[in-house]
This record gives C-alpha cells, sequence and structure tokens, in this order.
C-alpha cells in the first residue's frame, strides 16, 4: 500500500516535530536517509492515538463538570418546584380574619391563624369591647318579663378583653387550612362591670311611727377574671384568590372566674342592712357571690365556676 507522507505530516503537525528531534533529515532533498514508510505511519498513528487519548480524557472531565453541576442543585430546584406548587395549590400559610357576626354587639374579635404543617395550624385570637351599655339591650326588652331587672341591666356597663390560643386540626380533603377541624382552645378573659346607680330601698320608722321606704344609689364598679379552656368544631373554606370563611360551628367551654364590684359611700346601719340584702339578692350565673357593706361602703366578691359558648363567621385574607 502506498502512503502519501507528505499529506500525513501537514495535517497532524508532526513532521517538523520529529525532524527537530532527529539527527537524520527528513524529506532531505540531497538524497539523504530516510525512514521506511512503515516506520514513518507507526509513529504518526502513534502520536495521533496520544492525542486523541488527551482529547477524549478533556471532554470526559468537561462531561462529568457539566453533570455535576445538573445533581447539585436538584435537590434545592426541587424544594422550590414544590413550594410554588404548594402555593398555587392553594396550601396558604397565614390568614388574618375577623369575625363578622360579633360586630353588632360591639364586639371585636379578630384571629390570625399560622399553619404549621400540611393540615395543623396554631391561631391566636384577640376580643375587645369597648366599655358601654349591655349590647342590644332593647332587642331583648321583650324577652325580660321583671321589669326591676330590666331597669338595673339599663344601668350596667360592661367592657371586655380576652386572648384565645388554638391549635387546629384539618381532615378536609385539602391540604392547608380548609374543610372541617377540631381545635381545642384555652382563654383567658377580663370582663369589666359596672352600675352607674345602683339601687336599693331603705326602710325608715318616722318619729310618728309609720313606715316609710326610701330609694338610694351607689355606684359600683369591679371586675370578673376567668380562665377557660374548650373545644371549637368549624368548617374552613377558601371562597376567592385571597378570601377565606371560617365558621365557627360550635365552641363550649369550661373553667374558674374570680372577681368583685366595689363601691364607696357614707352608709347609715339601716343602709348598710338595705345594701346588703340587695348585693345578695343580685343574681349572677354560676357565680357564688357574698356581700361585704360597712359604714364606709360596700363590696361584692364573686367566685366560681365558669362556662361559655364561642359561635360565629369570620372572614379572612390570606398572605
Amino acid at each position: 500500500m502506498k502512503y502519501n507522507l507528505d499529506k500525513f505530516a501537514v495535517m497532524f503537525g508532526y513532521l517538523g516535530k520529529a525532524a527537530s528531534q532527529s539527527n537524520r533529515p527528513v524529506f532531505a532533498s540531497d538524497g539523504g536517509g530516510r525512514l521506511s514508510a512503515e516506520e514513518k505511519v507507526a509513529e504518526i498513528e502513534r502520536k495521533v492515538s496520544a492525542r486523541l487519548a488527551v482529547r477524549k480524557s478533556y471532554l470526559c472531565g468537561v462531561g462529568l463538570i457539566l453533570l455535576l453541576g445538573t445533581v447539585l442543585p436538584r435537590n434545592a430546584f426541587s424544594q422550590q418546584v414544590v413550594g410554588s406548587a404548594a402555593v398555587d395549590d392553594g396550601i396558604d400559610m397565614n390568614i388574618a380574619k375577623i369575625n363578622v357576626l360579633a360586630l353588632p354587639f360591639r364586639n371585636f374579635s379578630l384571629q390570625y391563624e399560622r399553619l404549621v404543617s400540611r393540615k395543623i395550624s396554631v391561631a391566636v385570637g384577640v376580643r375587645l369591647i369597648p366599655k358601654g351599655a349591655f349590647p342590644l339591650l332593647n332587642a331583648f326588652e321583650s324577652y325580660i318579663d321583671d321589669e326591676e331587672t330590666f331597669n338595673e341591666l339599663q344601668n350596667l356597663r360592661v367592657n371586655n378583653q380576652a386572648i384565645t390560643i388554638e391549635p387546629r386540626f384539618y381532615f378536609g380533603r385539602h391540604d392547608g387550612p380548609r374543610g372541617f377541624y377540631i381545635a381545642p382552645y384555652a382563654r383567658y378573659s377580663s370582663y369589666g362591670l359596672g352600675f352607674d346607680r345602683f339601687e336599693y330601698t331603705v326602710g325608715l320608722e318616722t318619729e310618728e311611727g309609720d313606715y316609710q321606704e326610701e330609694t338610694h344609689t351607689m355606684a359600683l364598679d369591679g371586675n370578673i377574671n376567668g380562665f377557660t379552656g374548650g373545644v371549637l368544631f368549624g368548617c374552613q373554606w377558601r371562597i376567592a384568590r385571597w378570601v377565606y370563611l371560617d365558621w365557627w360551628i360550635l365552641g363550649p367551654a369550661y373553667g374558674a372566674a374570680k372577681g368583685k364590684l366595689s363601691g364607696a359611700a357614707p352608709l347609715t346601719p339601716a343602709a348598710q342592712s338595705a345594701l346588703r340584702d340587695e348585693l345578695n339578692a343580685l343574681e349572677i350565673p354560676m357565680v357564688k357571690t357574698e356581700a361585704h357593706v360597712d359604714a364606709n361602703g360596700a363590696r361584692l366578691d364573686m367566685k366560681g365556676p365558669w362556662a361559655g359558648v364561642r359561635a360565629g363567621l369570620a372572614v379572612g385574607i390570606r398572605f
């Protein structure tokens, strides 16, 4: 087989190098000694194989770097995709709500809910009732048979602050704070009570021996602090992209309360006796009362079990 050695030498660039490393002239024009064709082909093939091996190693290294660059951030990228998909699928982390059914009662009930796992959240609620007359008392006038009781309620001033903490466990088919839930909760509450004119009747005997009655009044002010625990059953829906509806179906609670009412005024012995009887006759559901009256004023101690029921309809905004 005949080889064109000049073209092989020029193509791979090895002939000049081979000539510089050899004492023998290569392709000498004076007819000097030459390598045999087989030797030159073998030398060129050996160097070409070495060059190809170097290039193969370089390509393998580049491929390995590209592979590592693709695999290493895969986990972080996957987490970002999962997080984005979670938001798109409706797994909202934060919701701020207000109980709209409580507003007519001058009751501002706010709640913040934070998702801690796919079906468990923690909610913190704050309730505030500014001091004022008994809410919507006139609407219940027809249901109060005793006129004296109704008059006393008209003189009553109330206010309230409460804080509630509850974990929520959701059982709906959706992930996140959606569907039916059960929420055990604890609540601390403080009720302010005040009578602008607490009326009591004093019986007097005149000098002529006649008996007459006089109506006296005293301002009483105080508070009742209670701690209760219960379970709330409810259901929550996402009704729009940013809006939630939370129905507090029923949340019975039970606990204990303690407080007092007090007032200061100079009292005669007859007035002390009449005021003591009137305070002892004051009925506060489930709470035991004990009246203390002297010449300087009166105090009504209250202590006992405390119960309540939660219900409402809250509208929330996710963020």
